[in-house]
């Protein structure tokens, strides 16, 4: 909460402009509350992207005022095994994942537009789009901007090539609106108004369950699985859940670089818990050193092998996306590393 505090002082002061533009009266109390509702959804993203680090560094503070008060002393001297000490800091770590677990499976993904709105006005949620080929309909898909709160596009272009049309053809329309597949409707665009007209498409027998009419003359319904927040922040996938994540993989509509990506951040969401609770284990025998009192060198060392499984782990999750090693060895070869460093380690500890 300190840490998130000095943020919002730090980006409120900074973009307070912003903020001033999006609120329509002069009164203080009605630009506090649009600050106050706009940091409460930035909170879920930093409460995800900050607490791994602050889970040790709180292990790590722990032991050292012990330490310094020297508490540690009389339950060593009473026979009590220092890592008997680690039981309810491994506890504390578990509870913190099972809340990061939570927030990202069950609240981020529906407050993901607000996340993604501009500052001081929530229900503006444009996005610029990131043209995307359909690999399952051969449909490239583009436009000028999003609007992921009501899952719309502006300025749509949808350019249809052979052989499911005759001859390349670039469907556009001022507004499409994106519907989500139901048992009883396949998932896809609606073009309203759309150019050139669906009696005027020159569509092959096989491409018309790809492409059908609306129920206004002037309208065309493209399926495709690509929605809106593949449009968009495409390579990021920390703002849906995993079984969301797990449906993009499978989804044939994707490139098979977008696919390897998406598949390491899948196997980073499953191994993310246990490297917090490894990172933890292996900074006890750092704070704790039988060879040393040294607080302040004991932090500094400790500080350093954090630093260095960091460095393994971006070394892994490189060749991963280099293509040198499959995504699964890239996600799972820096718990194997930390967790046999923990154990090699442990005979250091301070008993």
């Amino acid at each position: 909460m300190a840490t998130y505090g000095l943020y919002m002082v730090f980006d409120g002061f900074t973009n307070i402009d912003e903020f001033q533009m999006a609120v329509k009266s002069d009164s203080s109390t009605s630009l506090l509350a649009v600050m106050i509702q706009h940091y409460l959804y930035q909170s879920s993203i930093f409460f995800d992207m900050i607490s791994p680090i602050l889970t040790v560094l709180s292990g790590v503070v722990v032991f050292s005022l012990m330490v310094r008060h020297g508490e540690l002393n009389p339950v060593l001297s009473a026979g009590i095994p220092t890592y008997r000490l680690a039981i309810p800091l491994a506890f504390a770590t578990i509870t913190v994942n099972c809340f990061v677990v939570a927030n990202q499976e069950l609240l981020i993904p529906k407050i993901a537009d607000k996340v993604q709105a501009n500052r001081g006005d929530a229900s503006n949620s444009l996005q610029f789009v990131e043209p995307v080929y359909d690999f399952s309909t051969r449909i490239m898909i583009n436009g000028l901007e999003l609007s992921l709160t009501e899952q719309k596009m502006s300025n749509a272009e949808f350019v249809l090539s052979k052989p499911t049309v005759h001859d390349f053809v670039t469907l556009k329309a001022k507004t499409a609106f994106y519907f989500a597949k139901t048992p009883d409707s396949p998932g896809g665009w609606l073009l309203k108004n759309a150019s050139p007209k669906y009696d005027d498409l020159e569509i092959a027998e096989f491409a018309k369950e790809m492409i059908l009419p609306g129920e206004d003359p002037n309208d065309v319904f493209v399926v495709s699985d690509v929605g809106c927040d593949q449009l968009c922040n495409r390579n990021s996938s920390s703002l849906i859940s995993t079984p969301e994540l797990i449906a993009r993989i499978n989804n044939p509509s994707f490139s098979d670089l977008s696919i390897r990506k998406q598949t390491m951040d899948l196997h980073s969401r499953l191994t993310s818990p246990l490297m917090n609770l490894i990172a933890v284990m292996v900074s006890i025998p750092f704070v704790l050193r039988k060879e040393s009192r040294s607080q302040i060198l004991n932090i500094a060392i400790c500080s350093c092998v954090m630093g260095g499984l960091f460095a393994i782990s971006q070394c892994f999750f490189y060749l991963g996306s280099s293509r040198m090693i499959t995504p699964d060895q890239a996600a799972w070869f820096p718990v194997i590393t930390s967790g046999t460093l923990a154990a090699w380690f442990s005979n250091r500890v301070w008993t």
